[in-house]
């Protein structure tokens, strides 16, 4: 049985016993100190990474954290904590786990995360975009698409055969309703379009509406949820 594997920047001295439990059932490695974390997000490829946030401080927090969230394979992270009062915003998180708890509630919240990984892929043939690594799979093979490049390319795929106002592009991406920035749409487009088409001039998916001055995704079938994750090899 393939074991899931966690990186666990816990105590030992108030976390043994959770330790313990953990090597029993998943493939682990341990941390307390920032380098070896950060260095551990790379070389051992957790799904899930276990935070004490009591035992941490608040900028070793923010630089584990965001290091999860930028690196390519994007783990689930989970922060353990006193009380039930939520985290800094500046820290990203998947899960809050309070203590006190028994074993088999951080056991299911990692098994739960774990599983609901295919969930966060949408199947769109013949494009697969995977909404947690922002991968997107398509004719050209897999690629890694920018923030913005992701949030337009999940827009378009969630919509196909909609035509999709450059308004509400700008608000959906650039959170702004300033058309006099409409140029940064159409350079967007244009990256997004070499990613997807194989010939940027005359696309075969993502195509300009010049009446309702939009672009629409031309695929008539619907999207679906659920599939395997993409990782670049």
């Amino acid at each position: 049985m393939i074991k899931h594997r966690i990186l666990a920047v816990l105590d030992p001295k108030t976390d043994g016993d959770v330790c313990k439990g953990l090597r029993r059932r998943y493939s682990v490695e341990c941390a307390q100190t920032l380098r070896p974390t950060l260095q551990l997000i790379v070389s051992f490829d957790p799904e899930v990474i276990l935070i004490d946030s009591d035992a941490s401080s608040a900028s070793k927090v923010r630089r584990i954290t965001q290091a999860a969230k930028a690196y390519e394979r994007r783990p689930f992270v989970v922060l353990v904590k006193s009380g039930r009062a939520a985290p800094q915003k500046i820290f990203y998180y998947d899960k809050l786990l309070s203590r006190p708890f028994i074993f088999k509630r951080l056991q299911n919240t990692i098994d739960r995360l774990v599983a609901s990984r295919s969930q966060y892929v949408i199947q769109l043939p013949p494009f697969t975009l995977d909404c947690r690594t922002h991968n997107l799979a398509g004719p050209k093979g897999k690629v890694h698409l920018t923030p913005k490049e992701f949030k337009l390319m999940e827009t378009f795929i969630r919509h196909p055969g909609e035509t999709i106002s450059q308004l509400h592009l700008m608000k959906e991406v650039w959170n702004t309703t300033m058309l006099q920035d409409i140029r940064t749409l159409h350079v967007h487009i244009h990256w997004l379009r070499k990613v997807i088409e194989e010939d940027v001039a005359n696309p075969t998916f993502l195509k300009t509406s010049t009446k309702n001055k939009g672009y629409i995704l031309d695929i008539a079938d619907a999207p679906q949820i659920g599939g395997e994750p993409i990782f670049l090899d």
